[in-house]
Order: C-alpha cells, then structure tokens, then sequence
C-alpha cells in the first residue's frame, strides 16, 4: 500500500516541476518577469497626475433627510461631506507595480492615498443606503445606492441589495442595467456579482412567466363584467414583456 506521505511528496514535486517549467518558458508570467517589471517600476522618475479621473462624492444624489433618520445615518452623512473635500480616485485593480510604471515610485503613496478615500466612499454610500433600507426608507435606499453605482463601486452588496429592491418593485429593467453597470467594474468579484444578479432577475422573471401561464383566458368578451372584473394590475407592465424577450445576459469575460 502507496504511504499518503508518498502521494503527498509526488503531488507536490509534480506542481514545483510544472510551475519551474512554466516560468522557463514564459518568464514574463513568472517570478523573473515579475521582479524584472517591478525593477523598472520602482526606478520610473515621477510623472505628472494630470491624466487621473477624479471622484465628486455625488452629495446632491443621496437624500440626507432633517432631522437624520438616526445617529449612525448623521454620522455616515457627515463622513460624506468629509470626503468630499478629499481627492479621490478610483484604482480598483490596477496593481502597485503599474501604478509606479505609470506615474513614478515617488507618487505611490499619494496614488494610494486617493484610492483609499474611493474605497471609504463605496463604504460610506453602501452603508448609508442599508441603513436607509433598514428603516423602511427604501426610495432613500435606492437613489443612494443607486449613487455608489454611478461613481463605479465594486461593492458586490451594493448592486445586489439595490436589484433585490428593484425586483420587489417590478422593475426588472433595472436589474438588466444594474448587470451592464457590474460588468464595467475592475474587481475580482465582478464575475460573482454579475452573476448574483442574472439569478436575481431570473428567479423573478420566471416568477413571472409562471403567473402569467396559469392565468386561464376569460371566455367573456371584452366589455362585459361578470364577477370580478379585470384591472390594469392584472396585465405585465411593458418593462417585464421587455426585458423575458431579451436575450440572456452573456458575460463577455468568462472564458
């Protein structure tokens, strides 16, 4: 009988064969690669920032009612205003060895520095906008996350919260451009959100086609009213006929 010490041994000296060969063959995607990249970046000569997308905090898109609906919105609130008057920037996925090729080893910690303050912010609006949801204050809670949307957040819970509001609401429309707003996002959950989302409107979509397929149609003739009589809550809004004979969402990044 193989000892499980010996299996252990052979995987693992399989995986260092595999990956030595790997890097011999293509040093760009391995360690040598790597250190000969992050070499020429950290010796890049500091460069302008003119080219940078600053962030506004979307201060007149999120309601902040008066007097605040509790003290942790008054004092999310007064963190948003706190960083309005922060320079933000929205790196999410672009590594420290680009950032320093782009702009110069000297201009790291200020680069990040911006790019905290766009992480506080995506915090700061999610948060807001759950607790606005928490206290039944669930337009509140839409155009504020629907805020944290417009400036890029990669806040997996923001997108799906605001979907799962809008699916209650029958506005299945908006789910459809809640998954094209996720699929611009540069985040490692990006493929995971976008696809919360596609179950989202699929659960209720099909909710739905299931409604509408036991509905039985009426034998009497338009006009007359025997019984209960038909009202305009009984027929699909436009938006959901729309949006069961769209073609299903392909991501254009799975591979």
């Amino acid at each position: 009988m193989i000892s499980p010490l010996f299996t252990t041994i052979v995987i693992v000296a399989g995986f260092i064969f595999v990956f030595l060969k790997m890097t011999s063959q293509t040093p760009e995607n391995g360690i040598k690669g790597f250190l000969d990249r992050e070499r020429k970046a950290n010796n890049t000569l500091k460069q302008p920032l003119d080219d940078l997308s600053f962030v506004s905090v979307p201060l007149e898109q999120i309601p902040m009612p008066e007097p605040a609906v509790n003290l942790k919105c008054a004092s999310l609130a007064e963190e948003l205003r706190t960083l309005s008057g922060k320079k933000i920037v929205n790196l999410t996925g672009i590594s420290n060895t680009d950032l320093k090729l782009s702009y110069g080893a000297a201009n790291l910690p200020l680069l990040t520095e911006y790019d905290q303050n766009f992480t506080s912010l995506c915090k700061t609006i999610y948060d807001l906008g759950c607790e606005y949801k928490n206290a039944g204050l669930i337009e509140e809670a839409i155009a504020t996350l629907n805020a944290g949307v417009n400036i890029g957040t990669d806040i997996s819970g923001n997108y799906t919260d605001l979907a799962q509001m809008y699916a209650e609401k029958g506005l299945f429309v908006e789910i459809q451009r809640l998954i094209n707003r996720a699929d611009s996002i540069r985040s490692l959950t990006k493929n995971s959100t976008i696809s919360k989302l596609q179950n989202i409107l699929d659960e209720h979509t099909s909710s739905v086609i299931r409604l509408s397929d036991s509905e039985e149609p009426s034998s009497e003739p338009s006009g007359t009213s025997s019984g209960e009589n038909h009202t305009p809550d009984s027929i699909l809004p436009a938006d959901i006929l729309d949006i069961l004979e769209t073609v299903p969402y392909t991501q254009s990044d799975q591979k």
